[in-house]
């Protein structure tokens, strides 16, 4: 999930804070975009980063990053320019945000005071042209683009300054007239200061716009954007085989199409992912996705300890399991599990340690866990898949709700490091069609004696894994054309490499319905035919082979995209392969002036 941070670099920001004169509103954003990097540190940097700072211009201070520590020494370089632009600022993060697609979610988080501009670089000089012109001009094109993003405003202000409470409002009217997603983050307004319609009181500035104020806000911004989706996953109805994942970024939700003139409704995944079972990754292979996902292993943060002595004792021992007898089915096979652990952990006796010859007053200390700690050694179901999953090289099939499916898989990275990733198919049980019905999925097993598996469906010729034809530019069918040419002239040697271009050639042309540069490609041919004739620098095989592919290009019965036009053969060569004896009877010296068609 990408993030531009924005921080307004105008002359109004170093203004001071009202009822705060050791604060200005820039030191104030530089606390808050540092807070904002502590708290996705603590999440751990899953986030990738940049930094922007703007005013009339808009300068990229740090690129996409996960390195925290360069934004947070870039910040501290920045340095106030002149008048702000927002729109600019907009237009570059839709420059800077291309190289991710539209399928990933992107983040823009601004820092401003909320300035409304000036002449005709200002929002509400940008709302008025807006209105009066169709949006589907070219100037406002990137708004298109925009409106993918989720635009985050952290409102630096108080509610008693009329510049700022009417900044405000141009904001969210660029957010509804535009039709893009966000949200204004800014302080609430003291009860204090309404209620005595004193708005310029110290005593309500003070309380209003501060550090505490601006933390809070970032809180919310975290909570709303930046918060992982914690669900259960589950495989099997054994009780180990179940674990609390966390999935980020977040899913979004999915927005199903009205049927019949009804309402869009809008669908969430369930709080519980089972998996249904196991696929080949090649069976599965590359199909459409609605959104993808990291699946993280839940882990508890380190608590201080308590004020107890006896607090970190408990903590320590591990807990021990208690078994229902009465109501267990799996008692048998939960107390041969609890034998196990049980004879594994257990410290060695002080009488085998004598028959064993060892020193028996020596004393084993081992070392203390912190409960952090003790928290990463517990079994978790997701690192159990992560692990079989890529040493099998297999993808785990989830439901995610009803008739909703996705998968999961070992993912490695550029740089070798194997991630757990979730793909959210669309909602339907038929969205990979060489799969079939996802809901008809059985084992292999289940097949009768003789019967074949339907799917998947084995493609003969993938049409991406072949070479492909790109005739955008005249000189491409040019060099093709000559590529044939420089074959023919060159028969016997390169007659399967001529009969191979050819082909290509024939088969494009046919896919694109271009058949009139079949009746060229036959005259240019026999041109080459006659001219190679006249100068008698080529065997007659070669003319030959060039009639016969001439004669071939103009035939309707190879206007079929799945033919192929074969080499001319030899008469005794054919008579050979039909076992005629008459044929293979005569001189060998007659055998050239004689050729058969395929």
């Amino acid at each position: 999930m990408p993030t531009i941070i924005a921080l307004d670099a105008s002359l109004s920001m170093l203004r001071p804070v009202p009822g705060r004169n050791e604060h200005t509103y820039q030191s104030l954003a530089l606390k808050g975009i540092q807070h904002l990097l502590d708290n996705l540190t603590a999440a751990g940097k899953l986030e990738h980063l940049a930094l922007v700072a703007y005013s009339t211009v808009c300068e990229l201070k740090v690129d996409f990053t996960r390195d925290y520590d360069q934004i947070r020494q870039a910040i501290k370089k920045i340095e106030p320019m002149d008048k702000a632009c927002l729109l600019t600022m907009l237009k570059t993060s839709v420059s800077l945000m291309a190289t991710w697609g539209t399928q990933n979610l992107l983040q823009l988080v601004v820092f401003t005071d909320c300035g409304a501009g000036f002449g005709s670089t200002s929002i509400a000089g940008f709302l008025e042209n807006y209105a009066n012109k169709s949006a589907a001009e070219t100037e406002f094109a990137w708004l298109k683009t925009l409106a993918h993003y989720q635009l985050n405003f952290i409102c630096l202000g108080v509610h008693g300054d009329l510049h700022f409470t009417r900044g405000v409002a141009l904001h969210q009217q660029l957010l509804d007239n535009a039709g893009l997603k966000g949200q204004l983050f800014m302080p609430k307004p003291l009860k204090t200061a309404t209620e005595n319609g004193d708005a310029n009181s110290g005593v309500s500035h003070k309380s209003e716009l501060g550090r505490t104020a601006l933390f809070e806000l970032i809180e919310r911004l975290c909570e709303s954007s930046y918060k992982a989706t914690e669900v259960t996953l589950k495989c099997g109805h054994y009780f180990r085989l179940e674990s609390q994942v966390l999935l980020w970024p977040p899913p979004k939700p999915y927005e199903q199409p009205a049927l019949y003139g009804g309402e869009t409704t809008m669908r969430h995944i369930e709080q519980r992912i089972d998996v249904c079972g196991f696929l080949a990754l090649g069976d599965i292979g590359s199909p459409a996705t609605f959104s993808r996902h990291w699946v993280l292993a839940k882990v508890e943060r380190e608590k201080p300890p308590g004020r107890r002595s006896g607090s970190l004792t408990s903590a320590a021992k591990s807990p021990k399991l208690t078994l229902d007898t009465g109501n267990n089915p799996n008692f048998e096979l939960e107390k041969l599990e609890q034998d196990i652990r049980e004879f594994y952990t257990k410290e060695p006796s002080k009488e085998a340690a004598e028959e064993s010859g060892d020193d028996a007053d020596v004393v084993v200390v081992k070392p203390q866990q912190t409960p952090a700690q003790q928290e990463q050694q517990k079994d978790t179901l997701c690192v159990l898949l992560h692990g079989a999953l890529k040493l099998e090289s297999m993808a785990a099939l989830v439901l995610l709700g009803e008739k909703w499916f996705g998968f999961m898989y070992a993912y490695n990275d550029v740089k070798k490091k194997s991630n757990f990733v979730l793909n959210i198919l669309p909602p339907g049980s038929h969205v990979i069609p060489w799969l079939g019905d996802l809901e008809l999925l059985g084992f292999p097993e289940d097949l009768a004696p003789g019967e074949t598996a339907s799917f998947p469906v084995r493609a003969e010729r993938r049409s991406y894994s072949q070479s492909s034809v790109v005739w955008i530019r005249q000189a491409s069918l040019q060099s093709d054309v000559q590529k044939v040419l420089r074959h023919a002239k060159k028969m016997p040697d390169k007659t399967q490499h001529f009969y191979k271009e050819l082909n290509r050639i024939r088969r494009a042309a046919l896919a694109l319905g271009f058949v009139e540069l079949l009746e060229a490609l036959a005259l240019l041919l026999e041109k080459e035919c006659a001219q190679l004739t006249l100068n008698g620098s080529v065997s007659s095989e070669c003319t030959l082979q060039l009639q016969h592919a001439a004669t071939e290009l103009r035939k309707t019965s190879n206007r079929d995209i799945k033919s192929t036009i074969v080499p001319l053969q030899k008469a005794a060569t054919a008579a050979v392969a039909e076992g005629s004896t008459a044929t293979a009877a005569t001189p060998a010296a007659a055998a050239p002036a004689g050729y058969l068609y395929n």
